[in-house]
């Protein structure tokens, strides 16, 4: 019985315009042993004739029988699979993988059909040698000559060990010596196969060939046998095991590799559409955390890089307090005096002691209010123009429009107004050593000025202090309930004196009491408070240039020192001794607070206190976070889609020989996947070690990609590995809804 039987089978290609005849009612059969050649002029209908008999086309009308079982009904799968155990094929144009090596050409033959593994590597290193190629086994295919290409089609067409060689003008574009040893080849492996040949030189095949076969116009108009050919009887065909898994693994490893500049253009595309996507959605979740909640008023100056903790029982921290402290993951650094950083304190910058005279004495003015406290341990030296503190009084400072200059001598202080009067409210006098390039109006601390112990121990209510110290500048009285003289300060006077209106005696010295009314606001009453001083020269006024009474500088720093001393418990409250924690970012810094054991402990992180009534805004920037990551979504997708369907349409050929060499759907599907998982994996690296460096380099950038949790990076790997998939699964389904002829020609085509 033939092996392959044409009764009246009928091609046709149609176009939007026309139909054509490919080949029409044809009566052939083919046997074990025979070597076929089928001639015609172009046009002919003989590499039709070629393509249906391998399976490579289609056919409309008529029957086409292999070792008897009927093919009409046969699917693309079908066809697969009667390709990939059965037909070996060598093409004019050679149809091999450029971007593989002959040895990888080769293998991919013995992996697909399922070979041995561990006789692969020797089987293929046979044929090679046996097509004569063994020297050049490591040579890209793009690389050879083309008749070195032809046996190296005719190697892999053997790997298969197939029982059907088909062979489209393999001589037609080689030179005539080269043409004589690709056709002695095929002969020399036409003994037990079934070998056709398609040539429009029938004498250069006719030395070899046992039967000859003429088309014209799409039909036989020829067919004779030229000498017998050894009968060979039907065995039984070559199973087609298909890929292991690992076999899949390296047959992908080899395809994305065997290529380097299409591999590294897909992964660094993949990758900066990964680190974009990351950085604007990091972005976006900084924006909401942070509309989520607000800074402290009891610490304004805590930023959100430190955590304040307290034992509960208010006792100061032990060695091992601070060693716990230390051994947390998300801790940079500790500071066991927390209290040098001013929490509480709203602190203010004074430059080129600007002061105005208030009539009573000068009072000095902030030139800028501070938003927050640190150490300068958090900076990095890129971050710094000049250098970072190292004495007490240096500090590195920075703010978007004030121009500070490293060597400049600035005052700090508590208030934003300072009198003359209260100049133990500026914490000291600092040296800029460096200016925060970022201009985080954050003023950063040496070590030594953190460590004194002695700093902010104390909250101190400024507004109730100087309003103690305007009640000594002008609030005092003297005399009885009938004459009854205010007295305010004069600093042209020295000494302990008080002039009063005229009308007096002769200026004496004597002990006073001045008296003033005073509004408790703890026990909100009023009552009249009394200094006495002893030794006061009393004098008068005869001018009349003054209603009321005057005293020196003197009496009145007596005044003062009673008042703070007496009324102490209103401006004045100790703090309790707190640690400062310094953490990289809000998000290690809520991580730092839920680490903290509360049975020992109390952790507070005044840059996260939650605000209640954020609500719509947090809804509201919530929204546009997700119209916008939608936006960005699509616009990446429709980038990554575009570039690499045209680069899997570039493919197209290379999956054509797949597929014509036995790779079925399935394969080439998990092939595609694998090899976008593989891209996604590689990419996800690159991200995360540019993320990484990226965070490390620029404050800015950590800060918003702090919020990347892991689920987050898995989510987004996710993501890109299953749109590589849904990319890989839309490409299978266009070229399998195609015959590999027209998969080819298309290729071409594109």
């Amino acid at each position: 019985m033939s092996m392959i039987k044409l009764e009246s089978v009928s091609k046709f290609y149609k176009s939007a315009e026309t139909v054509s005849v490919g080949m029409k009612r044809i009566n052939l059969d083919f046997s074990l042993g025979e070597f076929v050649a089928v001639t015609g002029e172009s046009g002919s209908g003989k590499s039709t004739l070629l393509n249906v008999i391998s399976g490579l086309d289609g056919y409309e009308e008529g029957e086409l029988y292999i070792n008897g079982e009927e093919t009409s009904h046969y699917t693309i799968a079908d066809w697969e699979r009667y390709r990939g155990s059965n037909i070996g094929f060598v093409f004019q144009n050679y149809n091999i993988i450029d971007s593989f090596t002959v040895y990888q050409n080769v293998m991919l033959a013995l992996e697909v059909q399922g070979y041995p593994t561990k006789e692969r590597k020797t089987r293929a290193l046979e044929l090679i040698d046996k097509v004569g190629l063994l020297s050049h086994k490591n040579h890209k295919a793009s690389k050879l000559s083309g008749g070195q290409k032809q046996r190296a089609v005719i190697a892999r067409a053997l790997a298969k060990d197939c029982p059907i060689i088909v062979a489209d003008e393999p001589t037609g574009n080689l030179d005539s010596t080269s043409g004589a040893q690709v056709l002695k080849l095929l002969h020399d492996i036409s003994h037990d196969k079934l070998v056709i040949v398609v040539t429009h030189d029938f004498e250069q095949v006719e030395e070899y060939a046992t039967r000859k076969i003429k088309m014209h116009d799409g039909e036989v108009v020829e067919d004779k046998i030229l000498k017998k050919a050894d009968m060979i009887e039907k065995g039984v065909l070559p199973g087609h095991r298909g890929m292991s898994l690992f076999t899949l693994l390296r047959f992908t490893l080899r395809s994305l590799f065997s290529a380097p500049k299409r591999l590294v253009f897909l992964v660094l595309m993949q990758a900066i559409v990964m680190i974009a996507f990351s950085l604007v959605y990091t972005y976006r979740v900084s924006q909401l955390r942070e509309a989520e909640n607000r800074q402290s008023s009891r610490f304004p100056n805590v930023t959100e890089t430190r955590v304040l903790v307290e034992r509960k029982n208010g006792e100061p921290f032990t060695a091992e307090d601070i060693a716990y402290f230390n051994s947390l993951n998300t801790v940079e650094y500790v500071y066991e005096n927390g209290l040098a950083f001013y929490n509480s304190s709203r602190l203010h910058v004074f430059e080129n002691n600007n002061y105005y005279d208030d009539g009573l004495q000068k009072v000095y003015y902030s030139s800028q209010s501070i938003s927050g406290t640190d150490t300068a341990n958090m900076l990095r030296d890129s971050d710094v123009e000049g250098r970072k503190p190292i004495s007490k009084y240096e500090i590195v400072i920075g703010h978007q429009w004030m121009n500070y200059y490293v060597g400049q001598t600035i005052k700090i202080g508590t208030s934003r107004e300072i009198p003359e009067s209260s100049l133990d409210m500026f914490i000291g006098e600092f040296t800029i050593v460096g200016i925060d390039k970022l201009s985080r109006n954050i003023l950063y601390f040496s070590d030594e000025f953190l460590a004194d112990a002695n700093v902010d121990r104390y909250t101190v209510d400024h507004q109730a202090r100087s309003q103690l110290l305007y009640i000594a500048q002008g609030s005092f009285m003297y005399g009885d309930e009938v004459d009854k003289q205010w007295l305010q300060l004069d600093e042209t006077l020295d000494g302990k004196k008080m002039i009063l209106p005229a009308g007096g005696d002769a200026p004496t010295t004597t002990t006073v009491t001045l008296d003033t009314w005073i509004w408790d606001e703890v026990t909100y009453e009023q009552y009249l408070y009394s200094v006495t001083i002893e030794g006061i020269e009393i004098s008068y006024d005869d001018t009349g240039a003054f209603w009321y009474g005057r005293i020196s500088p003197d009496v009145y720093d007596i005044l003062v020192e009673h008042l703070l001393e007496d009324f102490e418990y209103t401006y004045l409250s100790q703090n309790r001794p707190v640690a400062s924690l310094s953490v990289l970012g809000r998000n290690n810094g809520v991580k730092t607070v839920n680490a903290i054991d509360y049975n020992i402990y109390r952790a507070i992180y005044p840059a996260n206190i939650p605000d209640l009534s954020s609500g719509p805004m947090v809804f509201f920037v919530g929204l546009f976070t997700g119209i916008l990551m939608i936006i960005m979504g699509l616009l990446f997708y429709s980038i990554v889609h575009a570039v690499t369907k045209n680069i899997m349409k570039s493919r197209k050929k290379d999956f054509a020989i797949f597929r014509s060499i036995g790779t079925n759907k399935s394969t080439l599907a998990k092939l595609v996947v694998l090899e976008q998982v593989m891209i996604a994996a590689i990419s996800s690296v690159i991200m995360l070690v540019t993320l990484s460096i990226l965070g490390s380099q620029v404050p800015g950038i950590y800060k918003n990609i702090q919020y990347m949790e892991l689920m987050d990076y898995i989510t987004l790997i996710v993501i890109f590995l299953l749109f590589g998939a849904w990319l890989g699964v839309r490409f299978n389904k266009r070229v399998f809804k195609q015959t590999v002829i027209e998969s080819i020609v298309t290729a071409k085509e594109d």
